[in-house]
């Protein structure tokens, strides 16, 4: 099963970096509206800045660099971080918070991925 998880989600390294600069695209956009509609310090803005810091470092981490446990933490460390402010987008700015679903659907595609590496290295 775990091998069919991972040939399921074999793409997901391949296109990694083209959606990881899309998605920060995206994020961008979010802040520049916030900032447009609000200002720079509200904690709306700097939850947001926080989470385009936590997806600009996680490519330090990747199992490229770093074993896939830390690739798996930081996957879910982002995914954890995502949905707290999807939450927060939708009690402020319900339609802004659209912008966020294409990360939260990237977030569970590698999160899956990096959790059938994690348990392949240990079945095996």
């Amino acid at each position: 099963m775990i091998d069919q998880l991972l040939d399921a989600l074999s793409w997901v390294p391949d296109y990694a970096t083209g959606i990881w600069i899309v998605l920060s695209g995206l994020l961008i956009f979010i802040l520049l509206t916030l900032n447009k509609r609000q200002n720079m310090q509200t904690p709306l803005f700097k939850t947001g800045v926080v989470l385009l810091a936590v997806i600009w470092l996680y490519p330090l981490v990747t199992p490229y660099v770093y074993p896939i446990e830390s690739g798996f933490l930081a996957n879910l460390l982002t995914l954890g971080l995502t949905v707290y402010y999807f939450k927060q987008l939708k009690a402020q700015t319900p339609k802004l918070q659209l912008w966020l679903l294409p990360q939260l659907l990237w977030l569970v595609f590698s999160t899956l991925y990096t959790l059938g590496a994690l348990l392949s290295k240990y079945a095996a």
